[in-house]
């Protein structure tokens, strides 16, 4: 399977980010990580999908040390850029 990327702005709130993601998931791809990527006057995220021949389960996206959602395992955890700051994100997919 492929992989490729897209670009999903930091100055959204978490929940927007995670509905992008899910979003993009709608065309059978999966979430696999993020960056951060910027200059001194700019960051963004860039988030890596992998094409996949199913729709992935539903994905959620918490900042590090909230609760994890019941009935999920934790994909990835590390940086976003969440309403324009570097936040520590953990990425959670139902089970």
């Amino acid at each position: 399977m492929s992989y490729y990327e897209v670009e999903i702005e930091g100055k959204y709130k978490i929940d927007e980010i995670s509905g992008q993601i899910a979003d993009e998931e709608l065309g059978f791809c999966e979430f696999k990580s993020s960056r951060v990527s910027g200059t001194d006057t700019w960051v963004t995220n860039i988030v890596t999908f992998q094409k996949t021949d199913l729709r992935p389960k539903p994905l959620a996206l918490v900042k590090q040390g909230d609760p994890q959602p019941s009935g999920t395992k934790n994909v990835w955890s590390g940086e976003m850029v969440v309403e324009g700051t570097c936040t520590s994100v953990v990425a959670y997919r139902e089970v």
